[in-house]
């Protein structure tokens, strides 16, 4: 990998640091990059402090209105969910100076090395690696107008575990940006989720995606999910979420995800930290088969 310090590798734990050991613990097991974790400066202490582990906030950019009190604009965004990650995006891709980004879930448990793939893809010639989100061959919003006109975009990349070159992000000094990360409905055209404005508005530029869990299956197919790049790995959703859900009951958001969100934690909690929540925990067979056999020393499966 000779991109070497031209890569940042970071992860955002706004409200939800409590969820980090196991990350940090697989991901160090696992990889010798270092990682960064963004938190409010409040929480920076509560950062486990583990060699190659920088927690890092949103420092005061007194050159920008914008930025001067951006931490507070996102403790305000995570009031309406997802803002608050968009808005850190945002931020990171305005001010960061690396050349390749390299964004993880904090929800995920890694079993093998997995990150090193993402980045010799992007120096191979990609703008965009991830895994496949679906878009034709997706299985909700199948019908209406809009479901015609997502059925015409590629497909495209999950944020979980996702590379991208800085230079391939379109007007990234735009005031739209956070709109775009945020996934929002731009006025032409509908869209899936998070970030897929900004990949498409990039595509539609000819930069190039590599759908690392299913390069040969062209711009619309499904995931594999038997690819290595989902077996390494036990990827929840929407732990961070369900945690400041759990904590700020008041945040903004749709019922069902407040409840799946809240059940996602509530089953993290109970096998990756050793705490019961009261909650009935997330009915997900496959990642409970992986947690029984988890060895959290080594961080593999029995």
């Amino acid at each position: 990998m000779s991109l070497g310090r031209n890569v940042f590798v970071w992860t955002e734990a706004f409200n939800c640091v409590e969820i980090l050991p196991p990350f940090l613990e697989s991901f160090l097991k696992h990889h010798k990059l270092e990682i960064n974790v963004v938190v409010a400066e409040s929480e920076i202490d509560l950062v486990p402090r583990i060699k190659r582990v920088n927690a890092i906030s949103l420092k005061p950019n007194l050159k920008s209105n914008f930025f001067r009190n951006h931490e507070k604009h996102v403790i305000d965004g995570y009031k309406q969910g997802h803002l608050g990650t968009a808005r850190i995006w945002s931020y990171l891709i305005q001010n960061r100076s690396e050349d390749v980004f390299v964004h993880l879930d904090a929800d995920t448990v890694f079993l093998a090395e997995s990150v090193s793939v993402l980045i010799e893809q992007i120096e191979s010639g990609n703008d965009f690696v991830g895994t496949r989100r679906p878009y034709k061959n997706r299985g909700y919003r199948l019908a209406g107008r809009d479901a015609k006109r997502l059925n015409k975009h590629p497909d495209a990349l999950n944020t979980d575990f996702l590379a991208f070159r800085s230079k391939a992000i379109a007007y990234k000094h735009s005031p739209l940006l956070t709109r775009w990360i945020r996934g929002k409905r731009p006025l032409r055209y509908p869209v899936v989720d998070f970030f897929d404005p900004v990949i498409f508005r990039a595509l539609s530029q000819g930069r190039k995606i590599r759908y690392i869990d299913s390069p040969d299956k062209g711009s619309s197919s499904l995931p594999d999910y038997d690819s290595e790049f989902f077996k390494n790995r036990i990827s929840f959703a929407a732990v961070g979420s369900g945690l400041n859900f759990f904590k700020n009951p008041t945040v903004i958001t749709s019922p069902g995800y407040r409840d799946y969100a809240l059940a996602s934690y509530s089953l993290y909690a109970k096998y990756l930290l050793n705490q019961e929540t009261g909650i009935k925990p997330l009915d997900n067979h496959e990642i409970l088969e992986k947690l029984k056999r988890l060895d959290k020393s080594n961080w593999t499966l029995r």
